[in-house]
C-alpha cells in the first residue's frame, strides 16, 4: 500500500517537473522549501531550507524565468498546462457534480511605489470605523473541492488557477473566465460541474455567463436587500411592448414560496444538534443592463434558516442562495446548502498559504514576479496534499499529547511538518547544483538605472476637463442672466 502511494507521488513530482521550461531544478527546490519550511517572514529566507540546494539569487531567478514567454509557448499556454495537469491529478467525484469553489485575496503592497498597476482593492479589516479596503494587487483562486471526506474534514482544497485581477477588471470578471476555462479546456468538460461563490459573485454577468454553459451551475450568496421579480405568465399577445418583469419578490418580505421541505437535523462537530429549515422560489429574475438581457435568464432562489433544538435562530439573517444555470433543477435544495457550507475551505486555503506557505510575502518590484510567487506557493499546497498521506503525526515538545489516531491522510499542518523527511527519503527529480564559479558582476562606473515611481490606480471615473460651464438663472421669458453665487460676509469677532 505504501509503496503505490510513494510511486503515485514520484510520478505526480516527474510529470510537473516535466512541465517547467526553464530552470526546472531551481523551481523544483524552490517548491519543496515553500512546502517543508513553514512560516517565514520572507522568502529570502527559504533559501536556508535544507531541501534548496542553491543560492538565494537563484530564487530571483525562478520568478524571472517560471512561465518565461518562449518561442513555442506563451506565458499563458504555459499556466493552461500546469492547470490541465492539476485538474488530471484531482479525485474523480464521487456523487453526481464536481465541486468547485471561487474567491479573490488580496496582496497589500501600501509602500510599493515602484510596482505597477496597484490600485485599491478589498481587505478585510476588524478595526471599526475603517474602511475594509487596502492598497495592492487583488488575485482570483480557483479551487476544486474533493468529494473524499477525509479531505473534507481536514479542509483540504485542489487549487487550480490564480490569476491578478488587473485594475481594469473586478474579481468575478475574471474568475468567470478561470471558470469557463476550467470546464471547457480540461478533464472536467465531461462532467457536471458546480461552482459555489459569495455574494459578490451574484451578478448579471455570472448569470448570463453561467447560462451559455450546458454542464455548469453557479450557486451564490444573495443579499437580503436585494429586489427580484417573477416571470411573465404566457397569456394571449396584447398590443404595445411585452411584460419582461412581473410582480415583485423583495427578499426581505418575500411571497409564498413555490417549495417548501421539510426540516432536517445536522450534527455539528461539537455534538450540538441544529435544524435547517429550507423554501424555494423558482424561476425568479433580477433586472440589470441592457446587454445582458437579464430577462432571458431565470434563476432559482433558496432560503435557508437554522434554528437550535429550543427554535431559536442561529444567525441573525437567514442565508438566501442563488441557483442559476440550465441544469439547476437537477440540484436539490438540500444540495445547494451543503455545496455553500463547503465554500469557506477557500478560506482556510487562504489562511494557511498566507501564515505557512508566504502567499503574499513576496515584496518584489516585478509585477509579473509577485504573480510567479503566488503560482510556487499554490504548487507548494498541492504538494502538501499529495503527501498528506506519507506524512506522520510530529508534534512539539511543548504540545500537549493526545491519543495517535491512525488517519489515512494528515492535515496541512502536520503534512508541513513531516515533509521535510519525505523528500528525503524519496529524492527529487531535480539534479544537484554544480558550481559554476562567481559572477564578474558590474564594472566600475556601471550605475542601474532607477525605477521610475508608480501612480495609484484609482478605480473611480474622473470627468473630463474642459471648460467650466457658466450656469444661468431660470427665467420664464428675457435674456440669460450668468448666476452668481451670494458671498457670506462674515462678522468681525471684535
Amino acid at each position: 500500500m505504501i509503496e503505490t502511494i510513494v510511486s503515485k507521488f514520484q510520478s505526480f513530482r516527474n510529470r510537473l517537473f516535466q512541465l517547467f521550461c526553464c530552470r526546472a531544478d531551481a523551481t523544483m527546490d524552490l517548491i519543496d522549501a515553500t512546502a517543508g519550511e513553514g512560516a517565514s517572514s520572507s522568502i529570502v529566507k527559504l533559501s536556508l531550507s535544507l531541501l534548496f540546494r542553491r543560492s538565494y539569487s537563484s530564487i530571483t531567478d525562478v520568478l524571472e524565468n517560471l512561465f518565461k514567454p518562449l518561442p513555442t509557448k506563451t506565458a499563458e499556454e504555459q499556466t493552461l498546462a500546469v492547470t490541465q495537469f492539476l485538474a488530471e491529478e484531482t479525485s474523480p467525484p464521487a456523487g453526481t457534480f464536481s465541486l468547485f469553489a471561487i474567491d479573490c485575496t488580496a496582496n497589500p503592497r501600501i509602500y510599493a511605489e515602484k510596482v505597477a498597476d496597484r490600485s485599491t482593492v478589498h481587505a478585510p479589516n476588524h478595526v471599526p470605523g475603517q474602511k475594509p479596503i487596502t492598497v495592492g494587487h487583488e488575485y482570483s483562486v480557483i479551487i476544486h473541492i474533493p468529494d473524499e471526506s477525509v479531505d473534507r474534514d481536514n479542509h483540504w482544497v485542489m487549487p487550480l488557477s490564480v490569476k491578478r485581477v488587473t485594475s481594469g477588471e473586478s474579481g468575478p470578471q475574471v474568475g468567470l473566465f478561470q471558470f469557463k476555462q476550467i470546464i471547457t479546456q480540461t478533464r472536467f468538460q465531461d462532467h457536471f460541474c458546480v461552482n459555489v461563490a459569495d455574494a459578490a459573485y451574484s451578478t448579471g454577468e455570472w448569470v448570463t455567463g453561467i447560462a451559455e454553459l450546458s454542464n455548469a451551475v453557479h450557486i451564490a450568496r444573495l443579499r437580503g436587500n436585494r429586489t427580484l421579480f417573477r416571470m411573465p405568465q404566457e397569456t394571449e399577445r396584447r398590443r404595445g411592448r411585452p411584460i419582461l418583469y412581473e410582480d415583485e419578490v423583495p427578499l426581505s418580505a418575500p411571497s409564498e414560496p413555490d417549495e417548501q421541505f421539510e426540516p432536517f437535523e445536522i450534527v455539528t462537530r461539537k455534538g450540538k444538534k441544529l435544524l435547517v429549515q429550507i423554501v424555494r422560489w423558482n424561476n425568479l429574475l433580477a433586472k440589470g443592463p441592457k446587454d445582458l438581457k437579464m430577462h432571458l435568464h431565470p434563476f432559482d432562489v433558496v432560503r435557508i434558516v437554522v434554528t437550535d433544538e429550543k427554535g431559536r435562530s442561529i444567525y441573525k439573517r437567514p442565508l438566501w442562495l442563488m441557483i442559476a444555470g440550465q441544469r439547476r433543477k437537477k440540484i436539490t435544495s438540500r444540495q445547494a446548502f451543503q455545496a455553500y457550507c463547503c465554500r469557506y475551505d477557500i478560506e482556510h486555503f487562504f489562511r494557511f498559504g498566507k501564515q505557512k506557505l508566504c502567499l503574499t510575502s513576496s515584496q518584489t518590484c516585478e509585477t509579473r514576479h509577485e504573480e510567479n510567487w503566488l503560482w510556487i506557493s499554490m504548487l507548494a499546497y498541492t504538494m502538501l496534499y499529495h503527501a498528506s498521506s506519507l506524512a506522520k503525526e510530529t508534534r512539539h515538545p511543548w504540545e500537549r499529547k493526545k491519543a495517535t489516531v491512525v488517519k489515512s491522510k494528515q492535515t496541512p499542518t502536520m503534512a508541513q511538518r513531516d515533509y521535510e523527511r519525505i523528500i528525503r527519503e524519496i529524492g527529487t527529480p531535480a539534479s544537484i547544483p554544480k558550481t559554476r564559479g562567481k559572477s564578474p558582476g558590474r564594472g566600475e562606473g556601471v550605475n542601474g538605472k532607477r525605477r521610475k515611481e508608480q501612480p495609484l490606480v484609482r478605480k473611480a471615473v474622473k470627468r473630463e476637463e474642459g471648460p467650466k460651464k457658466r450656469r444661468y438663472r431660470k427665467r420664464s421669458a428675457g435674456p440669460k442672466v450668468p448666476y452668481r453665487r451670494m458671498k457670506r460676509i462674515w462678522k468681525n469677532a471684535s
